[in-house]
Parts: structure tokens; C-alpha cells; sequence
């Protein structure tokens, strides 16, 4: 896998090295490191809430937050730690293991910020997301014991290595939750 630089002609932009055809006489700027294999496998960042494991969507910005700084709002459910800002943005953060009655882990929590802008919410984690490959015999039908607001907005389950993950559409799921408050 070795790479060589293409030729560029006088007066070409570098920039334009790039589309230059290879069969023109160039060579290619890089090699990418071969082919692509086919792989069936659906990587997913997934994260722990308790043995709740969920499935972050593939389709929405997901951010792990170190050092949150929340703002609490007076006469909320405790569940609702209140608000932080993400770049200038006021997002609602929620406490699942308070909501699901859940013991907190030992070690520091993380929160994790799914979406974006004013379609965003956070939620704390036990640990750094994970990325775990799901094949399609992952896919179940048998439903984890997971509480049932989770259940009510999952999309579908999967089991890898004996655990149980849960895909869920995150924005019904704090929809339903920010009607509650």
C-alpha cells in the first residue's frame, strides 16, 4: 500500500491533482487502503443507563459531554436535572437512572447530548458509548425487560453477546418526558 503524488501539469491547481483521471498519465494521489469489503454488520454507537442499553441514532449528532455544567430549574421532577448550554444552545437534561429508579454508578457519570439545536436532549451514562456491530441475526422480537416508557418508543431489539439493546426513537421518547414536566 504505498502512495505517490500525481502529476500536475503547469498552470493546474493543486486541487485539481485530485480529479485528475488516472489514466491521463498521473499517478493517484493516495491509496485508500484497498477494497471495501461488503460487511452486513450495522456498527452502532450504543451506551449503558443501568443494564438499560441503548441504541444512539445513526441518523442524529451524538456528543459525550466530560465536564457538564447543569443549570437546575426549581419545581421540576428530579428526574429533570435541568438545562445546559451547548453552543449557545439551552438543552434539557434528564436523569434516567433517577426516572427508572436505577442505581447510579460508582464511578463518574458522563452526559450524552442526541440531536441538535432545539431537537436535542442529554441524558447521563454510565460509561463512554460503545461501538458494537449488529448483524441481522441480532435483530429479536423478544422484548427485553426494559421500563415501559422505553418500550413505548422503541423502534426495535437487538441481542449481541448475550446483552440486550434497545433502538428507540429518542425524540417521542423526550417528547413524552417534556410533557411530564
Amino acid at each position: 500500500m504505498g502512495s505517490a503524488y500525481a502529476e500536475q501539469e503547469p498552470g493546474m491547481l493543486p486541487v485539481e491533482t485530485l480529479n485528475q483521471d488516472p489514466g491521463s498519465g498521473g499517478e493517484l494521489l493516495f491509496d485508500l487502503g484497498g477494497a471495501i469489503e461488503d460487511d452486513q454488520d450495522l456498527q452502532r454507537h450504543t451506551v449503558l443507563v443501568g443494564s438499560i442499553g441503548l441504541v444512539l441514532p445513526a441518523d442524529e449528532i451524538s456528543e459525550l459531554i466530560e465536564k457538564a455544567v447543569v443549570c437546575e430549574l426549581p419545581n421540576t421532577p428530579s428526574w429533570f436535572n435541568g438545562v445546559t448550554s451547548i453552543r449557545g444552545n439551552m438543552i434539557p437534561v434528564f436523569d434516567l437512572h433517577e426516572l427508572f429508579s436505577i442505581e447510579q454508578p460508582a464511578a463518574g457519570r458522563r452526559l450524552i447530548v442526541v440531536g441538535e439545536n432545539e431537537i436535542a436532549a442529554a441524558f447521563w451514562v454510565d460509561d463512554f458509548p460503545r461501538l458494537l456491530a449488529f448483524a441481522d441475526e441480532d435483530v429479536t422480537s423478544i422484548e427485553p425487560q426494559v421500563p415501559s416508557l422505553i418500550r413505548e418508543h422503541a423502534r426495535q431489539y437487538f441481542m449481541n453477546d448475550g446483552e440486550a439493546w434497545v433502538e428507540w426513537d429518542f425524540k417521542s421518547f423526550f417528547a413524552a418526558l417534556g410533557e411530564q414536566l
